[in-house]
């Protein structure tokens, strides 16, 4: 598993009150309670957050537009935001990368500047929607989808925090400022830990307030992203084309062709051709982006932007970005890729020396047939290879195959289906520390290398996962005990890696969330390994 060359987060946009304008008493009342007194009910905190957000007699508006310039991790760009009722649209430009949310109802897509075209299925689906319902100030309306914390002294200001959960959403924690009740954070788990959403500036446009400067952040603070609204309209109409549908590029190649892999230390490598010369890539289906190593790009000629940070065994600077015009992999090409570069062999302690990453903006544009055993992949333009064997459905919210596996009799548990993990099963300590028991707890120390470095693990065995409907058995499992990182990662179980898979020739469909799986030749589900 790689890093992404973008948060894998949703943006937010504090777009508040698209309904009419609330009670008219001055939240000046409310704010006027001693330090020392009872924290106010949810219902006067709620009564308190629509007065605060909306001045007296402030009209009511339908549609809502933004501009604005984004800036951060070394590099700078804009932002575009679109509401119109049940139709919502979001562009993020940050140097070379770009990104667009496109909201219909309640399905969500996402587009990035591989052209590659998403729909939200999983965990940025559901984060989403406790999203729309802050952002848009329902949830001050639906006292049942919150939960008041009381006070809490954030960055020295006096706060109130409320949970919040929408239906079939994530709880995400406001903090309203107790002086104005305007709020001061978002905050919500992210990956490895608490990602924050800090609004100030807040000014009034047509009688209704809004935050003219957000700031996100991971909890780095060197790598926060800093947005600045320039205008803010109300009720001003809006193209039909703003909302179009979003069109995924696939990959350029006549149909389906086999290309030889190669293996190494556990791992399968592609041949690939970048202007003219040859370099072998790691084939990792947990990797979010294309990466390139620094002395690929400089024999390339290619010039790399930003200071962004990767997350793999633990977090690490030096992730930059670059335009690529082409890249081949056999007849197949892909253009006008945004890939991610960094110096793999510094970042991973002299663990990997090799040229660059296959990852999700292959997988995403193609139909991919990985048969480990035969060490042999088959690939074309989605729907040029014929689906085989056991379909299994995928998520591919974080850029990564994401599927539900069993774990014993009954524990079902989200798993990253990752070619580049040489080993069979890893599993992350949140998940392990939720489920005590789940596999026996050793003392066989072991470090594990990635970007970022080694991190600790220890060996142990898992009696059996079930694979669609395939059982296997005494699984070599770590165990993997980083706190930061994608091996702390809060939501999956952990990353069943190329150990496990040889066992089947895989089918990726991930543009119709889907793979495939039938037996290998190599398969042995692993009921006579001495446990």
């Amino acid at each position: 598993m790689f890093p992404s060359n973008l948060p894998r987060r949703c943006k937010r946009v504090f777009a508040v009150c698209l309904t009419a304008a609330f009670a008219t008493t001055l939240f000046s009342v409310c704010a006027s309670w001693a330090a020392d007194s009872p924290s106010p009910s949810l219902a006067e905190l709620l009564a308190s957050y629509q007065r605060a957000m909306n001045d007296p007699g402030a009209p009511r508006y339908e549609r809502f537009e933004e501009i604005g310039t984004l800036s951060g991790q070394g590099l700078t760009g804009s932002f575009h935001t679109w509401i119109a009722g049940e139709r919502e649209r979001d562009d993020e430009n940050l140097g070379a990368r770009s990104e667009r949310r496109l909201r219909i109802g309640e399905r969500v897509w996402y587009a990035n500047a591989d052209g590659d075209v998403r729909e939200l299925t999983g965990i940025l689906l559901r984060r989403s929607r406790t999203q729309r319902l802050i952002d848009s100030g329902d949830f001050a309306r639906q006292p049942e989808h919150c939960v008041a914390l009381g006070r809490r002294s954030l960055d020295g200001k006096a706060a109130y925090a409320i949970d919040v959960a929408a239906t079939g959403g994530e709880t995400e924690t406001l903090y309203l400022d107790a002086a104005t009740y305007r709020p001061l954070r978002v905050a919500y788990d992210d990956d490895d830990g608490e990602a924050t959403i800090d609004l100030s500036d807040w000014r009034s446009v047509g009688g209704h307030h809004f935050p003219f400067k957000v700031v996100q952040s991971d909890g780095d603070r060197e790598f926060d992203t800093t947005e600045n609204a320039q205008k803010i309209l109300l009720d001003q109409p809006s193209e039909a084309a703003v909302f179009a549908p979003l069109r995924a590029r696939t990959i350029e190649m006549p149909g389906a062709q086999t290309l030889a892999l190669q293996a190494h230390d556990g791992h399968l490598y592609a041949p690939v051709r970048i202007r003219g010369k040859n370099y072998s890539f790691l084939v990792d289906t947990g990797a979010q982006n294309i990466l390139l190593d620094t002395r690929v790009v400089r024999e390339l000629g290619l010039s790399s932007e930003g200071a962004l940070e990767a997350s793999g065994a633990s977090r690490v600077g030096g992730l930059q970005v670059a335009t690529l015009d082409e890249l081949d992999i056999g007849s197949g090409k892909l253009r006008d890729l945004v890939v991610t570069t960094l110096d793999l062999s510094a970042a991973t302690s002299g663990a990997f020396h090799i040229d660059g990453i296959l990852g999700y903006p292959f997988f995403g544009a193609a139909t991919v047939r990985l048969d480990p055993a035969a060490q042999s992949m088959t690939f074309g333009p989605p729907g040029s290879i014929l689906p085989r064997g056991e379909r299994i459905p995928i998520d591919t919210d974080r850029a990564a195959p994401e599927a539900s596996f069993r774990i014993g009799e009954s524990l079902a548990a989200p798993f990253i289906v990752d070619t580049g993990n040489a080993g069979e099963l890893l599993l992350y300590h949140p998940f392990v520390d939720k489920h005590p028991g789940v596999v026996p707890v050793t003392d066989h120390g072991r470090r594990n290398y990635g970007i970022g470095g080694s991190t600790a693990s220890y060996k142990t065995s898992l009696d059996r996962i079930d694979i669609g409907s395939t059982s296997l058995y005494h699984i070599d499992t770590d165990v993997m005990l980083a706190t930061r990182g994608a091996f702390a990662d809060r939501f999956d179980a952990g990353n069943v890696g190329l150990g496990l898979l040889k066992n089947f020739v895989i089918t990726f469909d991930e543009s119709d969330g889907a793979m495939y799986l039938e037996k290998s030749t190599a398969f042995d589900d692993g009921r006579s390994r001495p446990q």
